[in-house]
């Protein structure tokens, strides 16, 4: 995963594998993701604020994506919605909705230098170009750099979006750097669960993982080696994050498979009621309702692309009941 390639070698690249072939060792171990359900469909609609969304159905089930932030915003099943949305949220023009999956992208939370920046950076309120609907339920968005974007962060990218729907979900961000130069960026998969009563949830697959609680009202100790119980605010970054991880929700009597290519950092966070009164898109008893496992590469863990370069971040959801 260390190793340089040659723009040259990548630009031999045929176009059927840009996006989808790596050499890292993560991805040549890890088991591609299954296709799209070929009968399923995906067509245009409009989301519940009115603003252009995609739909993929296949097998009974169904996911949404908004082309603003080219943003999951939801993946329902026979027992309900998998992920979760706030019960205040506007679904506004330019906005990204508190719930689903926002993506993340080229900064994590505040701007290293300049808190006047857009929060988790741009990619998660510009309006994304949708490159291909079908064939069966799959989805494939875009959005490249411009003027606005490069007056926040001067540099070329393109960014490419992959939403399919099979007994899974699949969702795979790709990050390619179009510049002359090398950059790094920062990227995340914001996904929020929905779990019934965060306090009996739990995460597991992080135990013993090195982490910094980042809260400003954490639980004041916990143990490392136990699945993580959620007992106040909780921000938690996770370095050297493992590719599967398991959430438990027996409020809703469910589990939530995630498996990962190509994320070494895992954030895991939930508000509690005092920080929940001051975000937007949450009703008063919200805070209860969902937790976030963030599916990342931030912090000491930001990618590092040279000119041509790509980087592949593939997060795939399972569900039981």
């Amino acid at each position: 995963m260390a190793a340089a390639i040659a723009p040259a070698a990548l630009a031999a690249l045929p176009t059927t594998a840009v996006g989808r072939a790596c050499v890292c060792r993560a991805c040549a171990d890890a088991p591609p993701p299954a296709p799209a359900d070929p009968d399923g469909s995906a067509t245009a609609a409009t989301d519940p604020g009115g603003r252009p969304a995609f739909v993929l159905r296949a097998g009974g089930t169904e996911a949404w994506i908004a082309r603003t932030g080219g943003q999951v915003l939801s993946w329902r099943r026979a027992a309900g919605d998998v992920l979760w949305t706030g019960s205040a949220e506007p679904y506004a023009a330019g906005k990204a909705v508190r719930g689903g999956i926002p993506i993340v992208f080229p900064w994590f939370n505040e701007h290293a230098t300049d808190r006047a920046l857009p929060a988790h950076g741009f990619a998660r309120t510009a309006d994304w170009r949708l490159a291909a609907l079908g064939p069966g339920a799959r989805a494939r968005l875009t959005l490249a750099d411009d003027e606005r974007t490069r007056a926040l962060w001067p540099h070329r990218f393109e960014l490419t979006l992959d939403v399919a729907l099979a007994e899974q979900l699949h969702v795979t961000l790709t990050v390619r750097n179009t510049d002359a130069t090398a950059w790094r960026c920062e990227e995340a998969l914001h996904t929020y669960f929905a779990v019934g009563d965060v306090r009996t949830a739990t995460v597991h697959g992080l135990e013993g993982v090195p982490c910094r609680e980042h809260a400003l009202a954490p639980e004041p100790a916990w143990d490392p080696h136990a699945p993580l119980a959620f007992r106040a605010e909780t921000d938690r970054v996770f370095q050297g994050a493992p590719d599967r991880l398991e959430l438990h929700a027996p409020a809703l009597a469910r589990r939530v498979q995630l498996a990962t290519v190509g994320a070494r950092s895992t954030v895991v966070w939930t508000p509690w009621p005092a920080k929940a009164a001051r975000l937007s898109g949450l009703g008063p008893d919200d805070w209860q309702r969902f937790c976030c496992v963030e599916s990342a590469n931030i912090k000491e863990a930001a990618v590092a692309l040279a000119p041509g370069a790509a980087h592949v971040l593939r997060l795939s959801l399972g569900a039981t009941a």
